[in-house]
């Protein structure tokens, strides 16, 4: 579900909302609309989003919205991709800033948004599990086992292959065969601590098979922290004015998905599942900025200009020329990085020249210093 504001003031805060038509949509201008329009967008909106037909509309009657820190806020935000006008453009949040568990992921990826379960599964279940085994034995039997270990290996597998293992509801040899693995590292893990040791989920010998590959528990944390960290470059992307933030966010999506190709690439085909995640990732941030901005254009008068329409197609440019970073070396990586600098420079040069702006008025300066540092602290830690 994803939710979009439509002014500076909630109507529900403000019943006496004044607002003034005909924006021009001139950079670091707010769209706005007049009462009786809102209402009337509010109507037919919440009417086709009841109905099914769409999964945008906008809560001006139901949330509550600060216009002291210009954010929204409210517990039904969880999980749903929030569309904010901001006098920057709208910001397209794919990813729910408050998001801590695997369920959340899940709720906030079912809703369009730019994430997965995996990234965010917990693995505290297999030590507590071991702790358990260590005390009781193996011939006891717990409930809450079966539970986590069939959501783990459901998420798991989702994430890598791609394929929806919660649609079916039935376990199939793939699933069957994961928790016998996992099984097997709890068996490993409650050993460690008959031996008087710690239970160290790095030390664990047994593997797991994914897509037909097999990879160790710790490896699989790995990728998990690397995926969760990627991901973030996917939320809170801003579209509809060319700006900094824009230029910065739009380049750190594209950056993402090439890191994850570069990260991936000497860890034979899980590594190529784990790329190709992110790459679906990827592609539902973007999704999410052009339905944004489809909707947007129909509901908000700025939205509706040249200007707003090519900023949001500078912003996706942007993003297409850093998600092609080649590279399989870091000296390779950094060369395709600055090729790809130089493009992004031009591209938003292209723009202010077409409007007759500087760079400067678009914070071109910043935002390259800002997606250096991006890069350069990445490339440090790959």
């Amino acid at each position: 579900m994803a939710i979009v504001s439509l002014s500076g003031q909630y109507a529900g805060r403000n019943p006496a909302l004044q607002h003034t038509a005909g924006q021009t949509g001139e950079v670091g201008q707010k769209a706005s609309l007049d009462a009786a329009k809102v209402q009337a967008v509010t109507d037919m909106v919440n009417r086709d989003y009841h109905a099914g037909k769409f999964d945008l509309f906008d809560p001006s009657i139901c949330l509550n919205y600060d216009s002291a820190d210009d954010t929204v806020s409210d517990s039904s935000l969880t999980g749903k991709t929030v569309v904010q006008n901001k006098p920057t453009g709208w910001i397209i949040t794919t990813i729910d800033p408050n998001m801590t568990t695997a369920d959340d992921a899940r709720k906030s990826a079912k809703a369009g948004g730019a994430t997965h379960a995996f990234l965010y599964q917990s693995f505290d279940f297999l030590t507590d599990a071991a702790k358990e085994y260590a005390t009781l034995g193996d011939n006891e039997v717990f409930q809450h086992r079966n539970i986590n270990d069939l959501s783990f290996v459901r998420d798991t597998l989702s994430f890598f292959t791609g394929e929806d293992y919660y649609k079916t509801g039935y376990i199939d040899e793939t699933q069957s065969a994961l928790m016998d693995q996992i099984t097997n590292v709890v068996h490993e893990l409650s050993q460690q601590i008959k031996n008087g040791e710690s239970p160290d989920l790095s030390k664990v010998k047994t593997t797991l098979t994914i897509g037909g590959s097999d990879v160790t528990i710790s490896k699989l944390m790995e990728m998990q922290q690397i995926g969760r960290e990627l991901s973030e470059s996917f939320k809170n992307v801003s579209a509809g004015s060319l700006n900094g933030q824009t230029t910065e966010s739009f380049a750190k999506m594209g950056i993402a998905k090439s890191l994850s190709s570069y990260y991936a690439g000497d860890k034979g085909e899980v590594g190529a599942m784990f790329s190709t995640a992110i790459d679906r990732l990827y592609e539902r941030g973007i999704a999410q900025v052009q339905r944004g901005q489809v909707w947007s254009q129909s509901v908000i008068g700025a939205a509706n200009t040249s200007s707003s329409q090519d900023a949001v197609k500078v912003g996706l440019d942007i993003a297409d020329t850093f998600s092609k970073l080649g590279g399989s070396s870091k000296s390779g990586l950094s060369y395709s990085f600055s090729s790809a600098l130089s493009q992004m420079r031009s591209i938003v040069q292209q723009y202010c020249s077409q409007y007759n702006m500087p760079t400067s008025h678009v914070g071109l300066a910043g935002a390259t210093a800002g997606i250096e540092k991006f890069f350069q602290a990445w490339t440090e830690k790959l």
